[in-house]
């Protein structure tokens, strides 16, 4: 059975190619019915904090990369002790200064990467090194070997960064008698000027990510296409990417960070999404604004939150985005984009037609339809002459979905306040 790990070190956040090697990690456990395991490599004591570790965990639960078996190294030295002593014995380390060396052997290493092919190392470039430190605590080149060789895992994905560590680890395997895994070492992440991604091209935690907005599984689908892909097809599903993902389709050149695409895929899962959800998800995020008070969010209703997610969401790339237009939904002052002036003659037409919303018992689609036209008939009028007047000075905005949908969402009591504003201004 198939057995793959993360194994991040808890020294900072989650980053984009941590979290793209954990997602790869999961997609083939999931999709070969294997084990996925979580594995905190803590043993860099001065630099490990909880703190991380919470953010790391906490990152992995809103991505929805669920673990399996979840393990912290340092609960772990007694092991990593024994297996230590087992290379003392049989000639394969060296103490010395109070550290313990391996002894690196004459030859070669080679790689067998399911990626890259074979990779050849020879012995006479890589010196002697140290499996633990004269203050007892143990090297990560050492205790990654015990680790993956006790919890019998059968494929080390990670990032090509590792491949200089990897010929070292074989040695280590051999000498102790442990089974070799295979190993797939994913090409790195590039940034939009081609160089390797970093802090400078304004990537930053998995988290902030989800602070500005974007939805787990837009963040998931972004990462899967960074190195892997199924012909043509950029929108996948968690269920479409757990059922096709093969390390096969992984690609061996590096891949750009591209911050436009992950947008237009959040918009797409923003399509996608259940307008409830999305509602649910957006609440903090109106709030946040200021306008917006927890009240009036909960005197709006439902209903109509969802009627107007599922009426705006289409022009937004993040829950940020379709937060601040859902300004429009409250009693509260909006940004117009452009400035509305009245004739006489315009000003007399909507206020017959906010005469006519006032006496409304029902503000549905087709009431305001059937409102709004007879106020236009009676004035001799036509929609053409006001629409975009009401459009914006409702909306905010000249453009969007259907002008009725859009009265009807806001509510009565709104589209009238707003109206008469209008005519007095």
């Amino acid at each position: 059975m198939v057995r793959v790990r993360f194994a991040p070190s808890p020294t900072g956040y989650l980053h984009v190619g941590g979290a793209r090697t954990a997602l790869f990690n999961w997609l083939y456990a999931r999709n070969q019915g294997g084990t996925f395991i979580l594995r905190i490599e803590d043993t860099d004591q001065e630099r490990s904090t909880q703190e991380s570790i919470d953010q790391i965990v906490k990152a992995m639960t809103w991505l929805g990369l669920d673990w399996d078996e979840y393990y912290r190294q340092t609960d772990r030295t007694d092991v990593h002790l024994v297996a230590a002593k087992s290379l003392l014995d049989n000639g394969s380390a060296y103490e010395q200064d109070g550290a313990w060396w391996f002894k690196v052997p004459p030859g070669e290493t080679v790689v067998h990467d399911i990626l890259a092919g074979d990779v050849t190392f020879n012995h006479d470039q890589i010196k002697d090194f140290v499996i633990r430190r004269s203050d007892g605590t143990f090297v990560y080149n050492f205790v990654v070997v015990v680790d993956d060789a006790d919890m019998e895992i059968t494929h080390v994905i990670r990032g090509d960064d590792h491949l200089t560590n990897t010929p070292k680890q074989i040695m280590l395997y051999r000498a102790l008698g442990r089974k070799l895994p295979k190993f797939a070492h994913l090409p790195m992440i590039l940034g939009p000027d081609r160089t390797r991604l970093s802090k400078r091209h304004g990537v930053t935690s998995v988290l902030e990510y989800r602070r500005r907005g974007f939805l787990p599984e837009a963040m998931v689908n972004f990462f899967a296409r960074l190195g892997w892909s199924h012909g043509d097809q950029e929108v996948f599903t968690r269920d479409e990417l757990v059922k096709l993902f093969s390390l096969k389709r992984i690609g061996s050149s590096a891949s750009v960070f591209d911050e436009e695409k992950l947008r237009w895929l959040n918009q797409q899962h923003m399509k996608l999404a259940a307008p409830k959800r999305l509602v649910d998800l957006l609440r903090p995020f109106v709030v946040e604004l200021g306008s917006v008070t927890e009240e009036m969010w909960n005197e709006a209703g439902d209903e109509r939150l969802v009627q107007g997610a599922e009426l705006l969401r289409h022009r937004c790339h993040t829950l940020v985005d379709l937060a601040k237009m859902m300004h429009i939904l409250f009693p509260v002052e909006i940004e117009v984009e452009e400035e509305v002036k009245l004739d006489d003659r315009q000003r007399e037409v909507i206020a017959s037609i906010c005469d006519a919303f006032s006496q409304a018992s029902s503000f549905a689609h087709d009431d305001v339809e059937r409102l709004l036209r007879g106020a236009l008939a009676a004035q001799g009028a036509k929609l053409k002459d006001v629409a975009h007047a009401i459009r914006v000075t409702v909306t905010g905005s000249a453009v969007g979905p259907g002008l009725f949908d859009m009265l009807s969402v806001i509510g009565k009591k709104i589209v009238v306040t707003r109206l008469r504003k209008l005519i007095r201004r």
